[in-house]
């Protein structure tokens, strides 16, 4: 097929080949691996964050309702600090910065020095730092493509006991992810695989979690017109209340069409009265997750998918891995049951039909040489 070649993907001295897409359209439907869950962020990640205009808005708004006087602890700062730096320019009395990337938070130190405002950075995880006093704020941009998954929920749950003051406020007040069922065959038209420049970011994802796994996959270029069905809220974190709830639901079939998988989308809302960000309605560097289903199938005018969903920390008690169960509800009464998963680390390889089309064959020992096709 024109455009389509493989790629070498080599982790812990194993390797496969992943399916690269040279000649993608620029605006057709794309796979992307979710990569703000790991430490694996470059100069290009953040400036993709730093340009992302939608979620700038709201997280500034955010800063200058809370920051004022107050003491504010950012986790997750980042090189350029740019919510330290924000909450410093409204008016915070201090800002203690916090960063587990080593070089970030170099990186962060030396910006805080250039300043005039009293900004201290700390590098390590957020977990177990020490912070100087209780802060009234906090700032956490640990937001997924899925929404808790960077561990947005426990992160802050740590945070409310060691360092925030009783009634402290955060930002983001409210976190959640709809879903939707889709079909990512027909979205991608038969065509698996990944544009060139993104199979590094495949690498050093798999060499993060500690392995090769069904790593999860991003769908970028997608909008409502994708969905097979309605849609529905199946994770709801109430960041400010300290509160998670993940609700059952149904999602009806809105006609006659065939479907493969889940569509997860984020839903944002960075202070109270703020409006929501809807990631699958706003071009943001948030993008949908697809996660598959075992098989696909056809649904039918009054067919209903019931779906609950569980968030279990396993792998480091911070990131959550995903599981749906539930069922297929035909509209004579007759019930299919369904699951789906979409892991942090571990698990299968190549278990999903999506990762099958993905990568080439289990893993095998590497050769010694270059990264190569």
């Amino acid at each position: 097929m024109t455009g389509q070649d493989w790629r070498n993907v080599t982790v812990g001295g194993e390797r496969t080949r992943v399916r690269v897409l040279a000649d993608l359209d620029r605006d057709a439907p794309y796979l992307w691996p979710s990569v703000g869950e790991y430490p694996v962020y470059d100069d290009y990640l953040y400036h993709v964050m730093l340009e992302d205009e939608p979620r700038n808005k709201l997280f500034r708004d955010a800063i200058a309702q809370e920051a004022p006087g107050a003491t504010v602890v950012e986790l997750g700062c980042g090189p350029d600090l740019l919510w330290t730096l924000c909450a410093a320019e409204a008016g915070a009395a201090r800002v203690f910065a916090a960063d587990v990337n080593e070089d970030s938070a170099a990186r962060a130190a030396d910006l805080a020095s250039t300043t005039a405002h009293d900004i201290r950075v700390f590098g390590g995880e957020a977990t177990t730092l020490s912070l100087p006093e209780p802060a009234d704020l906090c700032i956490a941009e640990l937001v997924g493509n899925i929404g808790g998954a960077e561990g947005i929920d426990a992160v802050l749950a740590d945070a409310r006991r060691r360092h925030l003051k009783p009634g402290a406020a955060t930002v983001p007040a409210a976190v959640g992810t709809r879903a939707a069922a889709v079909c990512l065959d027909d979205l991608l038209g038969g065509r698996y695989g990944v544009r060139p420049e993104y199979v590094d970011y495949v690498e050093r994802l798999l060499d993060a979690a500690g392995g090769f796994f069904d790593l999860r996959f991003c769908v970028g270029n997608v909008d409502r017109s994708a969905l097979r069905t309605t849609d529905a809220l199946v994770e709801d974190l109430c960041l400010d209340e300290g509160v998670a709830d993940f609700p059952s639901v149904r999602l009806d079939a809105l006609g006659p069409g065939r479907v493969d998988g889940l569509l997860l989308w984020l839903n944002l809302r960075c202070a109270p009265g703020q409006p929501v960000l809807d990631s699958l309605d706003t071009v943001t560097n948030w993008l949908p997750v697809y996660v598959p289903f075992a098989e696909p199938f056809d649904l039918a005018d009054g067919d209903v998918i019931e779906l609950e969903c569980r968030a279990e920390t396993v792998a480091d008690d911070i990131h959550p891995d995903y599981a749906f169960t539930g069922a297929l509800v035909r509209a004579d009464g007759g019930r299919t049951p369904l699951a789906a998963e979409s892991r942090y680390a571990g698990g299968p390889f190549r278990a999903s039909r999506l990762h099958r089309a993905l990568f080439e064959s289990e893993p095998t020992a590497a050769r010694r040489g270059g990264r190569g096709r």
